[in-house]
C-alpha cells in the first residue's frame, strides 16, 4: 500500500502528483500542480480565471493566459491520467482483499451549458426532467468510475472513484466511448475478477464486445423488459443435425416469483440473445397479475461466484452491512453498488463545480474535467495514505477538500510570513498575509 506522510500537506499532495509526472514536461507539471491545489483550496471552482484570481495570482508568478495554453494546447493525454490513477487504486487494495471482485461502473451525466460557442454544444433528451421541456442544451459526459474494496473498521467496504471522462460529440457514440476507456485499463486488471456495472442504455452493442473480449470480465446490468429469453438447449438427441442452440421462448410472466420487501422477484437461468453461453436473469415486478413495473436484470456470471469475502452490499450501493440483504438476490445486491456513479456526479456538480468550466474547446474541457477527477481522487485516497487523515475514511470527499484547503492555506500564509523576515518591508507583508487569512471565507 502506498504510504504518503509529510508535516506539509503542500509536500504530501506534491508527493501524490509526483506519481503523474511522466505524463507533463517540467512547466506543465508545475501548473498541473498549482491548479489541482487551487481546485482543492478555493471553496467554489467559478472559472478558471476565478482560480487564479482568487489563489494561484497569490502564490506564484504564472500568468492567467499560461493556464488556458495548458489546457487548449499542451500535449498530455488524458489517458495516461487513469491509467495512473487505477496503478494508485490497486496499489491500496490490502492483500487479503485482493481475491475480491472489483467493479467498473459506467454511465453518462448531462451539464447544462449558457452559450453556443462551446464545442459538443448540442441539445440533449434530458430523461430525469418531470417538468417543462425534455431536453437540456449543453455537454454529455461519459464517466467510468473504478470500486475496489478497502478495510473499514474490520470490514470490508468498496470505495468507488472515477478515472476518467471523456465529453460526448457526434464523432463517436456513447457505447464506444466508454468500451475504449474500459479496454484501456483491463491490462491493469488482468490479475482481478471484474464485473461491469451499467443500465440497460449501455447493456448492449460495443459494451456487450467488450465483455466477451476479456476472459476476466463480466456484466451485471440491467437490461429492457422485451428482451428475448429462451429455455436452456435441449439435451442432444442424437439423431442427425445441428443440436439446437436454445430451448423454448421464454415468457416472464410464467417464472417462479417470490415476494421480497415490495417487489415479486424471480431468477432463471436463461439463453438469450445478448450472448452465446447461458446467462443468469432476475425479474422484478411490483404486482404479478397486471405485471407492471417490471425491470430485467442479467448477469454473465454465477452470481454465488461473485468473489466479496467478508464483504456485504447495503441498500445504499457500499459494501457494508448484510443483515439487511440476506434474504435478496445476489444480482440485484451487486446491481445496486452502480447507484455509487450517481452519488459522484452529484458530489462533482454540486460541491466540485464540475460544471464551471469557461474554456470553449473540446480538448481543454475534457482537460479540465479530467484534473477534477484527479484532486477528487486525491480527496478519496487521503484517508488511507496518510495515518493522520484515518477519520475520515469513506466520509465525504467534500469533507476532506475543505480541511485539505485549509491546512495548505494556512501553510502558505506560515511560508510568507517566513519570508517576510529577509524583506525590508515586513510590515506590509505581513500585513497582506493576514488580510488575505481573514478574507479567505468570503473570496472562496
Amino acid at each position: 500500500m502506498i504510504s504518503i506522510s509529510s508535516n506539509s500537506m503542500k509536500q504530501t499532495l506534491h508527493q501524490y502528483l509526483m506519481q503523474y509526472r511522466s505524463v507533463f514536461k517540467k512547466r506543465s507539471f508545475d501548473i498541473f500542480y498549482w491548479l489541482i491545489m487551487g481546485i482543492l483550496c478555493t471553496e467554489e471552482v467559478r472559472s478558471i480565471q476565478f482560480v487564479y484570481d482568487s489563489f494561484i495570482k497569490k502564490h506564484t508568478d504564472k500568468v492567467l493566459n499560461s493556464i488556458y495554453y495548458f489546457l487548449s494546447y499542451s500535449k498530455f493525454p488524458i489517458e495516461a491520467l487513469t491509467t495512473i490513477t487505477v496503478s494508485i487504486a490497486l496499489s491500496l487494495i490490502p492483500e487479503k482483499l485482493r481475491q475480491n471482485t472489483l467493479f467498473i461502473t459506467i454511465d453518462d451525466t448531462l451539464q447544462a451549458k449558457y452559450g453556443a460557442k462551446f464545442d459538443c454544444y448540442v441539445k440533449h433528451f434530458d430523461h430525469t426532467k418531470k417538468n417543462g421541456t425534455k431536453y437540456l442544451n449543453g455537454h454529455c459526459f461519459v464517466s467510468v468510475v473504478l470500486n475496489i474494496p478497502l478495510y473499514y473498521q474490520d470490514k470490508a467496504k468498496y470505495l468507488s472513484i472515477p478515472i476518467g471522462y471523456r465529453l460526448y460529440s457526434k464523432e463517436q457514440n456513447k457505447l464506444e466511448m466508454a468500451s475504449q476507456i474500459i479496454k484501456y485499463i483491463m491490462p491493469q486488471l488482468e490479475m482481478f475478477q471484474v464485473i461491469l456495472l451499467c443500465d440497460s442504455w449501455y447493456s448492449k452493442g460495443a459494451i456487450l464486445d467488450t465483455v466477451k473480449e476479456f476472459d476476466n470480465l463480466e456484466i451485471v446490468a440491467a437490461v429492457r423488459h422485451d428482451t428475448a429469453m429462451y429455455d436452456l438447449p435441449p439435451a442432444s438427441t442424437g439423431g442427425k443435425g445441428r443440436p439446437r442452440k436454445k430451448g423454448r421462448k421464454l415468457n416472464a410472466r410464467e417464472f417462479s416469483y417470490s415476494k421480497i420487501g415490495e417487489y415479486y422477484v424471480a431468477e432463471k437461468k436463461v439463453m438469450a440473445n445478448l450472448f452465446e453461453k447461458p446467462i443468469y436473469v432476475t425479474v422484478t415486478t411490483t404486482d404479478i397479475k397486471p405485471f407492471s413495473s417490471i425491470r430485467v436484470f442479467i448477469s454473465s456470471i454465477n452470481p454465488d461466484e461473485i468473489k466479496t469475502i467478508n464483504t456485504a452490499l447495503n441498500t445504499k450501493g457500499a459494501l457494508n452491512d448484510q443483515n439487511e440483504d440476506e434474504c435478496t438476490s445476489k444480482t440485484l445486491t451487486t446491481y445496486r453498488m452502480r447507484w455509487n456513479i450517481e452519488v459522484m456526479f452529484y458530489q462533482h456538480k454540486f460541491f466540485w463545480s464540475f460544471g464551471n468550466y469557461m474554456v470553449r474547446n473540446k480538448a481543454a474541457i475534457e482537460r479540465y474535467v479530467n484534473l477534477l477527477f484527479v484532486a477528487y481522487t486525491f480527496a478519496c485516497f487521503l484517508p488511507f495514505m496518510d495515518k493522520r487523515y484515518e477519520k475520515y475514511q469513506f466520509k465525504s470527499p467534500q469533507l476532506i477538500k475543505r480541511a485539505v484547503g485549509v491546512q495548505i492555506t494556512k501553510e502558505l500564509i506560515f511560508d510568507s510570513f517566513v519570508l517576510s523576515f529577509e524583506s525590508a518591508k515586513i510590515y506590509s507583508t505581513i500585513k497582506e498575509s493576514v488580510q488575505g487569512f481573514l478574507n479567505k471565507d468570503w473570496v472562496a
